[in-house]
């Protein structure tokens, strides 16, 4: 069975998150996304079993298999039509690593990052997108 959909889970409550939940919105995809927030009343009915709810980003896919942290973050890229060449590059034993502490050290200051983007005006192409992420 080959994967169809993904569910992403991120932290609604952070403005970094939200930014990147709306970018992930516009990209042409190869698997269907659904991006819910985390600490919604439906993840937490779909998804009870599911800890760092919120403080990690989460990928699960139409199996069930989960994906957590800089893993989920690959796999956002692989689900992509235009990144999925660098989901595999970043996947390599060489660039792994790399590839992991890049999204910690993002995850480690996205508070820094929200208040940078507090006082930002949404990208044009992202302003009708804040309620599509918790469409399914």
């Amino acid at each position: 069975m080959t994967r169809t959909k993904f569910t992403v889970l991120y932290d609604e409550r952070c403005a970094f998150c939200r930014r990147c939940r709306d970018w992930l919105a516009t990209q042409p995809v190869l698997v269907e996304m659904e991006l819910l927030g985390a600490g919604t009343a439906e993840a937490r009915r779909r998804f009870p079993d599911v800890r760092l709810r919120g403080s990690e980003l989460v990928v699960i896919d139409d199996r069930g298999q989960r994906w957590t942290g800089p893993d989920a973050f690959v796999m956002c890229l692989w689900a992509t039509a235009r990144y999925r060449n660098w989901a595999y590059r970043v996947s390599q034993p060489g660039m792994a690593p790399l590839a992991e502490a890049f999204f910690r050290q993002l995850s480690k200051r996205r508070d820094t990052f929200s208040e940078w983007l507090q006082d930002e005006p949404a990208c044009e192409a992202c302003d009708d997108l804040d309620q599509w992420g918790d469409a399914s």
